[in-house]
Order: structure tokens, then sequence, then C-alpha cells
């Protein structure tokens, strides 16, 4: 029979193309969705525990590497929207569209702060509707719908493990290259 890829027997019979080279480790985009419910006549989702348990650790684990954060708001929540642009000082830009307003700004300590311990409203729901953790231009990653949905573009086996291993039980996870 004959074989049409050179083939490696250490690297699990793989073809060569599809082999890791050096010290380059495979990465992966991960969508995922915390499992949610909405109240009544409600579409603000909700994580089914009720509680928001996940978001410290993950939030802290993407922060820390990010230099740029970008924060959506709904323009009719213009208490969130007046907190936010306060937390980033000098260093932000706000672009109000049709139905959102967009705050970026440079990470620091008191905006980082806000969104790890101070992140939710009076009702217990999540102040922001989406954030995005930014590095040298390069999205690192992205929580929408209120804390309930995210998207990290570029993470390791190592990465994605960690991520299962503190969001809650029954979250979706959609791995791919």
């Amino acid at each position: 029979m004959h074989d049409w890829f050179e083939r490696d027997k250490t690297q699990n019979n793989l073809p060569v193309s599809f082999q890791k080279k050096g010290n380059v480790k495979m990465t992966y985009k991960l969508h995922f969705t915390i499992p949610t419910f909405t109240e009544d006549l409600d579409t603000f989702p909700i994580p089914e525990n009720e509680n928001y348990d996940y978001w410290v650790p993950l939030i802290s684990y993407f922060l820390k590497q990010s230099t740029i954060i970008e924060i959506h708001c709904w323009n009719d929540e213009k208490n969130v929207i007046e907190e936010t642009t306060l937390l980033f000082k000098d260093s932000f830009k706000i672009v109000n569209g049709r139905e959102v307003t967009v705050i970026k700004g440079s990470k620091t300590d008191n905006i980082s702060h806000h969104l790890l311990y101070e992140n939710l409203k009076k009702n217990g729901k999540l102040k922001w509707f989406s954030i995005f953790f930014i590095k040298n231009n390069i999205p690192l990653f992205h929580s929408e719908h209120w804390g309930t949905e995210f998207f990290a573009p570029n993470l390791s086996e190592e990465s994605i493990a960690y991520i299962k291993s503190i969001t809650p039980a029954g979250t979706d996870f959609h791995q791919y290259n």
C-alpha cells in the first residue's frame, strides 16, 4: 500500500505537515455559552444557578494579559455608561452608535478592579452588555450578552482546560482551529 504522506511514528503517525514543529503549540478558537434562563417578558440572560461565580477567575485570566479594554453598553443604560466613563478617566474614547455606546481605553488598576469586583447592578445582574480585551491591537477575549457568552480566538489546550474547570456544569463549548 502506498502512503502519500511522509510519516513520523513518534508523533502518532501524523503526516509531517500536521505535526508540531519545535516548541510551537497548537492554538484553538473557543466559543462557550453559560447555561441561562430569562425571566418573564425579559430578554436579559441570567446564569441558570443565578450567580456569576465564574466571572472573577475568567475575567482576571484574560484581563492580566490585556492592555486595552472596550466596553459596549446599550444607550438606555445611562447610569452604567456614566459610571464606566468615569473609571477610564482621561484615557478613553466614546463612540455613540445608533443603539450602543462603545467606551474604549487603556487598562488601569481602577477599571480592572471594577470589572472584577463591582460588576453587578443593584438587581444582581451584570452591568455590561459586551467587554473586549485587547493586546497590541489583537483581540484576546470577548464577553457578550451580559457575561453569558464568550469567545477567545487564540487559546492553548491548557487555557481551554482551565476555562472548562471554572465554568458552570452544562456550559456549551465549541472548540475549533
